[in-house]
């Protein structure tokens, strides 16, 4: 949950924009880094990345085809929360109901089910809630600009919501895993799962 000045009226009056990389960006992810991840989020050197990452796969839903794609996610308990940008990614579409899936989630195989949401007060609080937990280097991850050092205000995020979207996984049983608040790390280029067959 977001902490007590989540919902402070005015903020630091801090810019919160969305980082939409070039075209060229998505193309370079889609047939070069998206392959590379694929592999390996499924091999034994999944640990490079798959505390940021994990794969999905799921059949759409019109189509029939099988697609897996890597995607950012965020751990709440038995839940897995990917954030992706609304207009510049399509996988989301196909859990705008509850829709089965299957993620690789560090090596280990799992069954899930999916569930979008559009609602921006809940995105804003999601997305406030990553960054309290893992600084505000997360931002590049969901998607974000943000100008200064303070984190922004929910109200602050939801001027930005509504070109983000928010898919809960939900998973039994997943192991505990000991996170490490505020982690620098390398951006991979992948963040946002462009849908392409497996």
């Amino acid at each position: 949950m977001p902490t007590d000045d989540a919902t402070r009226e005015g903020g630091g009056g801090r810019t919160v924009e969305i980082r939409t990389p070039p075209e060229p960006f998505f193309l370079l992810e889609r047939y070069v880094a998206n392959p590379v991840l694929r592999r390996l989020l499924r091999s034994k050197a999944h640990w490079l990345v798959s505390n940021r990452l994990m794969l999905l796969s799921y059949v759409g839903r019109r189509s029939g085809t099988r697609y897996t794609t890597p995607v950012a996610y965020d751990r709440r308990e038995d839940t897995l929360v990917a954030t992706t940008l609304r207009h510049h990614s399509n996988w989301w579409k196909n859990f705008r109901e509850e829709h089965p899936a299957t993620v690789w989630l560090r090596g280990t195989r799992r069954k899930t089910t999916g569930l979008a949401t559009t609602d921006t007060r809940e995105i804003a609080e999601l997305v406030r809630s990553a960054l309290v937990r893992y600084g505000i280097e997360r931002a590049r991850w969901l998607g974000l600009k943000i100008e200064g050092d303070e984190l922004p205000t929910v109200k602050e995020l939801e001027a930005v919501a509504p070109e983000l979207v928010v898919v809960r996984f939900s998973v039994d049983d997943l192991e505990p895993v000991f996170q490490t608040l505020h982690i620098r790390e390398e951006e991979f280029s992948n963040r946002f799962g462009t849908e392409v067959p497996s």
